[in-house]
Order: structure tokens, then sequence, then C-alpha cells
């Protein structure tokens, strides 16, 4: 675990991958988790991080999911599960600079989210940078949809 004396002082530029959900409450489930650290005065990367996914319902991924982000059952189904590597994502993003698109409406709810269903403490940022409050201040609107 992070000591509190430790100096986090990198950059984690991080993403989530989700099932889309097809009925009123039915929330989302983390499909991928992908980090990148930064090194802040060098601007190189550090170390990276991705894994797949497996939810706890695989019923959750829909043929919506899988339009969304392109993610399947089957390149789940041998994956870890969000509880397995719940360390690694918390080691990742305690304490650091969070940055990434849309992550303070989206990302950063779902990481709350699947840490709460496994009855752990979130990972909390040191500082937040969303680049969708950046780039909408000089592409508008059409800034929140980044797909091609």
């Amino acid at each position: 675990m992070v000591s509190p004396t430790t100096d986090r002082s990198e950059i984690a530029f991080f993403d989530l991958e989700t099932t889309v959900p097809t009925r009123p409450g039915q929330g989302f489930a983390i499909l991928e988790f992908g980090s990148i650290l930064v090194c802040p005065k060098k601007l190189i990367e550090l170390e990276s991080y991705e894994t797949l996914v497996k939810p706890h319902d695989m019923s959750l991924i829909s043929s919506l999911s899988v339009r969304a982000n392109g993610i399947t059952a089957d390149a789940v189904i041998s994956a870890p599960s969000f509880s397995d590597v719940a360390d690694k994502v918390y080691d990742l993003l305690h304490g650091r600079i969070w940055a990434g698109h849309n992550i303070l409406r989206f990302d950063c709810v779902r990481l709350r989210e699947a840490f709460s269903q496994i009855n752990r403490a979130p990972p909390e940022p040191k500082g937040t940078i969303d680049s969708l409050a950046l780039l909408t201040q000089r592409f508008g609107r059409r800034a929140g949809d980044m797909k091609v």
C-alpha cells in the first residue's frame, strides 16, 4: 500500500471501458482498465497497465455494449474480476493527479461504484485534469464524443 509520506507527483492518465445499461437502474460494469503513469517534469512514461475485467454478471455484456466498445463476453470470460485487480488500480491511482477524457463525469464515478461493490475505499486523486472541459472550450459540444 501507499505510504502517506510518499511523493506521488506522477500523472496517471487512465481510461475505462464499461458495459452499457439496457434498462433503468442496471448500472455499469467495468470491462477494461488502462493507465499510463507519466513523469510531469520530463513527460516520459514511467509505467503502464492494462487489463480486461470480467464483470460479476456476464449478462451485462449486451449487443449494445459490444457495439459501443467492441468488448465481447468471449474476450473477458477468462479475465480477472475487478476485485482481483483492485489493489493494482488503487496503487496506480491513489494520491496521484488523474488525467483523461470525461473522467470527472464518467470514469471517476464508475471507479467509485466498482470499489463500493467490493466494499473497499476508492483511490482518491491529488488533482484532476479532464480533457473534456479543455476541449469543450475550443470545440464546443462535439468534444464530448471523441469516437471516430
